[in-house]
């Protein structure tokens, strides 16, 4: 029997797999358009599993400045004006022949909706900055303010709230922030293949996150014998947005991601979307190299991100 498992080390897979609890071998990317996941890692890890997992929105978010707010905390909505998200009727970007019109479509199809959501982000920033003044200021919190603090942490996945802590503060400050659009409009297209893969067209998953439970997604053509992850399935193109950022604004996995965008903040500048990319190694299986073509795909792409803003921004004016 020794023998056996020393010549046969795969003999081992099952049980790993299912101490880890991800149901199957993951880690597949789509490499081209319209492809179903053929790639696979030798193994799964935990950390491949917490990185790639769906993050469901909480049962009570947060909100940035309700009508109950005292006037101290009461300021204009930085939201920006945008075009209504569309996130029905995914358009068929595979029957658009021409390359660039169709990175033009594709990024402005998901713009405002990235848009959206980083408004909601910067205006929960924005209230949790005055609370924390409030707090330094040596006032106590009223029970609203707490009740909406304890909201916030359990949305951004800490589980101690202590005002009293430095430590919560800044740990918090560093998961209530906006991620560059461009990173995510490029994320996207590489995970859905350009908005082509049946997991975005059938799922509205346009980020490769996974579930593993039976029936939470959908299961891959190419998916192992015995495997029994699946790919999310969201309502909405919105829902699959809000899960991304949310993952990568409160996965333990993307922790060097937000220690990038907060060194950025405390030198008063706006996070990069290269730089931020340093902070993807755990969301594939092929790390540095994943984090290599993303950052590809923000030097090649820019031009059409910014047609794509023009569009969006033209939209939202008439």
């Amino acid at each position: 029997m020794k023998m056996l498992f020393r010549t046969n080390p795969r003999i081992l897979l099952p049980a790993a797999v299912l101490v880890l609890g991800c149901g199957g071998v993951l880690g597949a990317r789509l490499a081209t358009a319209g492809a179903e996941q053929t790639e696979f890692p030798a193994r799964p890890t935990p950390e491949l599993c917490r990185a790639r997992a769906v993050m469901p929105a909480p049962a009570r978010p947060a909100q940035a400045l309700p009508g109950s707010t005292p006037a101290w905390l009461r300021r204009t909505s930085h939201t920006p004006t945008m075009a209504p998200a569309a996130t029905d009727g995914i358009p068929d970007f595979a029957a658009i022949r021409d390359v660039n019109t169709k990175k033009v479509r594709f990024f402005a199809y998901l713009l405002p909706l990235v848009e959206r959501e980083n408004a909601r982000l910067s205006d929960l920033r924005e209230r949790l900055g005055y609370i924390h003044d409030h707090r330094r200021w040596d006032r106590e919190l009223d029970a609203e303010d707490a009740a909406w603090l304890d909201d916030l942490a359990r949305e951004f996945r800490l589980k101690n709230v202590d005002p009293q802590s430095d430590t919560f503060w800044d740990d918090l400050m560093r998961r209530v922030d906006v991620l560059p659009d461009d990173l995510v409009l490029v994320q996207a297209a590489n995970e859905s293949a350009w908005g082509t893969s049946r997991f975005a067209r059938e799922g509205h998953n346009f980020f490769g996150q996974w579930c593993f439970s039976a029936g939470c997604g959908i299961v891959p053509a190419a998916r192992p014998d015995g495997a029994t992850y699946e790919v999310a399935h969201f309502t909405s193109v919105d829902e699959s947005v809000g899960s991304y950022m949310r993952n990568l604004n409160s996965g333990h996995s993307y922790t060097e991601l937000r220690r990038i965008r907060a060194d950025f903040r405390a030198k008063n500048h706006e996070p990069e979307a290269a730089a931020l990319a340093g902070g993807l190694l755990s969301y594939s299986e092929r790390g540095q190299h994943y984090v290599d073509e993303i950052r590809a795909m923000l030097r090649h792409n820019a031009s059409a991100i910014e047609e794509a803003r023009s569009r969006v921004a033209v939209a939202a004016s008439s």
